[in-house]
């Protein structure tokens, strides 16, 4: 059985792996076997490009405020 994300042999005995089907309707669309670890970086890899996308837009929003607002003189109560 051959790993449909990475196209290595998926060895059975040995590894884990899964099975992935996609139905609409009753009618099976299409299904794939897949290594777990090749499975597991595929949905992790939208949310790390979610991730840093995130941190771009607070970096930018950031960077605006601190023009936008006038800076704060900082006081401390004794």
């Amino acid at each position: 059985m051959e790993c449909s994300l990475c196209g290595k042999e998926i060895k059975t005995k040995k590894e884990k792996y899964t099975h992935v089907e996609d139905w609409e309707r009753e009618k099976k669309l299409k299904e794939f076997w897949c290594h777990i670890s090749c499975f597991n970086k595929a949905m992790n890899r939208e949310l790390t490009e979610l991730e840093a996308n995130a941190k771009q837009m607070l970096m930018k929003a950031g960077g605006i405020l601190n023009r936008i607002a006038p800076q704060m003189e900082e006081y401390t109560l004794k």
